[in-house]
């Protein structure tokens, strides 16, 4: 292991889809500072030639037969996470637009701090200088997560997030739409501790962002839906949840006699 790969506890997944155009120098990135056993790429059902990429780029990949959608491809990540001996998932975007370093300082926090959801925001310190109608909608969404998670929350839809292995299992049950606001109220209302860590966001180089306007004027009422509905189900689901094994160990417990693997 070369210096630049440092060892972690968890798994850095990477859901995919259509981006062959940005795929090869996000996977190069990528190899240079994630051991490899620690990384996984996700193929939604790619059509554009990102499956064959991550072939031949020797990463450990999974595909989707059809594309399932972006909360799909959280969802994959996660159960790797539970199927493995992760200690969380945290996600990059395959499109460019992450930066490796802020990937690696949420990771650090994640290791000094006791904390199950690290969300990374664009804004976090700043003012909405030049609004526009996605930073507005933005700003909307994170007021409203504010007040329903009861914590600050800055950038409620940014993909740069990890999550602690002890609350994968209740992320799984949510109700979500794309596991952005939804996922932080959710999290928060069954006891998830939670906080911002300040990220830059640089604009794609090339392909197109899944929210295109045909799917962007559907999110707002989805959403909102979503967040109406996550209130009720909380209130609910915590009273199934063990509080103790919430604020239990937050490394896998190793089995008796079990195989190490």
């Amino acid at each position: 292991m070369t210096d630049a790969l440092r060892a972690i506890g968890g798994l850095v997944a990477v859901p995919v889809y259509n981006e062959a155009a940005n795929l090869q120098a996000v996977i190069a990135r990528l190899k240079g500072r994630i051991p490899i056993a620690n990384l996984l790429f996700i193929d939604d059902g790619s059509t554009d030639g990102s499956g064959e990429i991550l072939r031949r780029s020797g990463v450990r990949y999974l595909r989707h037969p059809i594309n399932l959608g972006y909360e799909e491809s959280l969802r994959t990540g996660m159960r790797e996470v539970m199927l493995g001996e992760y200690e969380y998932v945290v996600y990059f975007d395959s499109d460019g637009q992450h930066q490796i370093e802020d990937l690696e300082k949420i990771i650090r926090v994640y290791e000094t701090e006791d904390l199950d959801l690290i969300q990374g925001s664009r804004h976090l310190g700043e003012r909405m200088l030049r609004p526009s109608l996605r930073s507005i909608g933005t700003w909307a969404f994170s007021r409203l997560t504010t007040l329903f998670a009861g914590v600050e929350i800055t950038d409620a839809t940014r993909g740069l997030k990890l999550i602690s292995r002890r609350f994968i299992p209740v992320a799984l049950k949510l109700p979500t739409e794309d596991m952005h606001a939804e996922l932080i109220v959710g999290l928060a209302r069954c006891g998830a501790r939670i906080r911002e860590e300040k990220i830059t966001v640089v604009p794609r180089e090339a392909g197109e962002s899944m929210y295109h306007f045909g799917k962007a004027w559907l999110y707002a009422p989805k959403t909102m839906i979503c967040l109406m509905g996550e209130l009720l189900f909380c209130r609910q689901l915590r009273k199934t949840l063990d509080p103790l094994a919430l604020r239990g160990p937050r490394k896998p417990e190793a089995v008796p006699g079990g195989d190490a693997r």
